[in-house]
């Protein structure tokens, strides 16, 4: 997992830096901004790793499962599926994982232009 913790580390102190910001300055809410968009690129580098170690599980299993299909003598895909038991685990976990930092990806994509949206209109209106 390369750099993964760094990137993680980088991303909770981000998000808190920008989440001590108030939003009704407009000062703070373009620091908050530029904290947000540093802390997407973070969250999106985590995101594409966990998707690479998911797909690769994926693929160890669907190996090992065939593999295992192939060598059993009698009851090939019950033998199959139960020699993989702790491959599905593990590829399921990493799912999940996935499925959280593209969640955080979505979910602070949305933020960033929710506040951006806020601070045009708060241009426009002469805040």
């Amino acid at each position: 997992m390369a750099h993964i913790d760094e990137y993680i580390q980088n991303i909770v102190k981000l998000r808190a830096e920008a989440d001590e910001l108030p939003e009704d300055n407009p000062g703070a809410l373009l620091r908050k901004i530029n904290l947000l968009t540093t802390c997407l690129m973070y969250i999106g580098r985590v995101s594409s790793q966990i998707d690479g170690d998911y797909k690769r599980k994926y693929a160890e299993r669907k190996y090992e499962q065939a593999k295992a299909h192939r060598e059993a003598a009698k009851d090939k895909a019950a033998s199959a599926e139960i020699a993989v038991k702790d491959l599905r685990q593990e590829e399921a976990d990493l799912y999940q994982n996935m499925s959280r930092w593209r969640n955080a990806l979505s979910s602070t994509t949305e933020e960033l232009h929710a506040l951006k949206l806020k601070l045009k209109i708060d241009f426009q209106q002469g805040a």
